[in-house]
């Protein structure tokens, strides 16, 4: 048995390689002309959460927080070639939801272990720009502009009750991403987004305002549909 295994895990390694170079050759060299007309795109991936900085009337400290999930649902409109005076690009709307968890607080006095999480939901208006290249492959920079809910869900220090409630503020995005036409009606997406927001406010458990930064590194791969 220990015999079969190592050769099949031989045949394995060696046959890995060229499968992913198909792949590749495929995803490249059979590429097709920017498809013009509307599109699904699903995307998900993690959610880093920069180090936020809150205040309330004690003064200053932040929070940190573990690798989160965030995910959306886009619909756009590719102008293809069609528009040569507009430029070749995308127009979309995107849903995106994110959560993380939280891991401590750090103020002056030094870092408390914090429980709860943070949740984002929102709907952004994204304007994208695509170049592609010779061998097919398509770079995009994307600028977006929306609305988003921050939610400080059941967030407590050192075990008491802190904060837990929700706000909407403006929100703004800007990244870059790398495409892949494999067929006439898919593409592979993958790219970064960094996303913020105008400060939430919230108020804590004992009624003090508490202002709040939100920052998320959004690293996301997925899937574009064309019809």
């Amino acid at each position: 048995m220990g015999t079969n295994y190592r050769e099949e895990h031989g045949v394995m390694k060696r046959f890995f390689p060229s499968l992913v170079g198909t792949a590749l050759f495929i995803m490249v060299f059979n590429s097709q002309a920017a498809a013009t007309g509307f599109y699904v795109g699903i995307l998900g991936g993690a959610g880093l959460l920069a180090d936020a900085q809150a205040k309330d009337n004690q003064g200053s400290f932040n929070f940190t927080y573990d690798p989160g999930y965030d995910g959306s649902i886009s619909l756009g409109y590719d102008l293809g070639d069609k528009y040569p005076k507009v430029g070749k690009g995308r127009v979309e709307i995107e849903f995106n939801t994110a959560s993380a968890d939280m891991d401590h607080a750090e103020f002056v006095e030094g870092d408390a272990a914090v429980d709860g999480s943070v949740k984002r939901t929102s709907v952004m208006l994204n304007t994208i720009g695509d170049y592609t290249t010779r061998s097919g492959m398509m770079i995009y920079a994307l600028l977006g502009l929306g609305w988003a809910e921050i939610s400080l869900d059941n967030v407590s220090i050192m075990g008491e009750p802190f904060v837990d409630g929700s706000d909407g503020q403006l929100a703004y995005q800007a990244g870059l991403g790398v495409g892949w036409r494999f067929s006439k009606h898919f593409v592979l997406d993958l790219s970064y987004r960094y996303y913020g927001t105008v400060d939430p406010e919230f108020s804590e458990a004992d009624g003090t305002s508490l202002t709040y930064e939100y920052v998320c590194h959004r690293i996301l791969a997925g899937l574009r549909f064309n019809f």
